[in-house]
């Protein structure tokens, strides 16, 4: 399942999404970022993901967007969520 949404920070999506895969062994893939009339839209894709999973996640990444809107950032906390290795 692909879900495409307005994100307040993308990049921050690509942090948490590498470390709630790590955390639960999933496959989320944070898949392209466009920008429409200045706003970016984000594509996730879920894949297999257990759908339990799935809402832990967005619930999770809609408070983060939230927290990060509300203090102005657009980066999560690198020592807590770093960017997955360019390998």
């Amino acid at each position: 399942m692909k879900v495409r949404k307005i994100m307040y920070a993308p990049t921050a999506v690509t942090q948490f999404t590498y470390r709630f895969n790590k955390e639960n062994n999933t496959d989320i893939e944070r898949e392209s970022v466009e920008y429409l009339d200045g706003s970016p839209f984000v594509t996730i894709d879920f894949k297999d993901t257990d759908q339990d999973l799935v809402f832990e996640y967005s619930y999770e990444l809609g408070r983060i967007q939230n927290y990060l809107a509300r203090i102005r950032k657009e980066l999560l906390p690198l020592e807590d969520y770093p960017f997955p290795s360019e390998e």
